[in-house]
């Protein structure tokens, strides 16, 4: 599918419409940093982060983009690599299924949706990090990514209509993740 048709399904399942309205200005966005020490991944303490989120949730500012999620003593590149961290990363979107509408590209958006994805990928396929701009490269025997992204692209989407963002911010938000998970390339990799 390509990338205007997906976007298109996202906006119409989120916002009811396909109306474009004028740009939004970004105001000045508060950044904030989330660093998980590896013992808190080995304990599975996850309630101080928790707690981060919430405060940005009720800031009167859009905190869109706001928060970079960072795993201490792990590679940025190599996050799939380690369960604890696609175990940290699934109980985190399972109590904050639109953390996506949060997170700034820095996070490395792609490793994270990488992480959360449970895909058979047959009996000889991997996931392997590739050397080239920190992005993912692995086989997934015709798995149906677009379903996957959709499943946590939406609630970030469902989030900013909440917010009461425009339409034309929450299509932003979308190239952004897009963008940001290189949607073109993981699509290309699941044929």
């Amino acid at each position: 599918m390509n990338r205007e048709e997906f976007i298109e399904q996202i906006m119409m399942s989120c916002t009811k419409t396909k109306k474009d309205f004028v740009e939004l200005v970004d105001s000045e966005k508060t950044k904030i940093s989330i660093s998980v020490k590896r013992e808190e991944l080995e304990l599975g303490q996850i309630q101080k982060h928790l707690n981060i989120i919430e405060r940005a949730e009720k800031k009167k500012t859009k905190a869109r983009s706001s928060i970079t999620l960072m795993f201490e003593g792990y590679n940025n590149r190599g996050l799939l690599q380690h369960g604890e961290i696609r175990q940290y990363l699934r109980r985190l979107f399972k109590i904050k299924p639109h953390m996506f509408y949060f997170l700034s590209k820095e996070s490395n958006i792609q490793a994270i949706l990488l992480s959360l994805l449970e895909v058979d990928t047959g009996t000889y396929g991997k996931l392997f990090a590739d050397r080239l701009k920190g992005h993912a490269e692995f086989t997934f025997y015709g798995a149906d990514l677009n379903s996957l992204i959709r499943k946590h692209v939406t609630p970030a989407v469902r989030y900013a209509n909440k917010m009461k963002e425009p339409p034309c911010a929450q299509k932003d938000l979308i190239i952004f993740l897009l963008d940001s998970m290189d949607y073109e390339r993981l699509n290309e990799e699941s044929i």
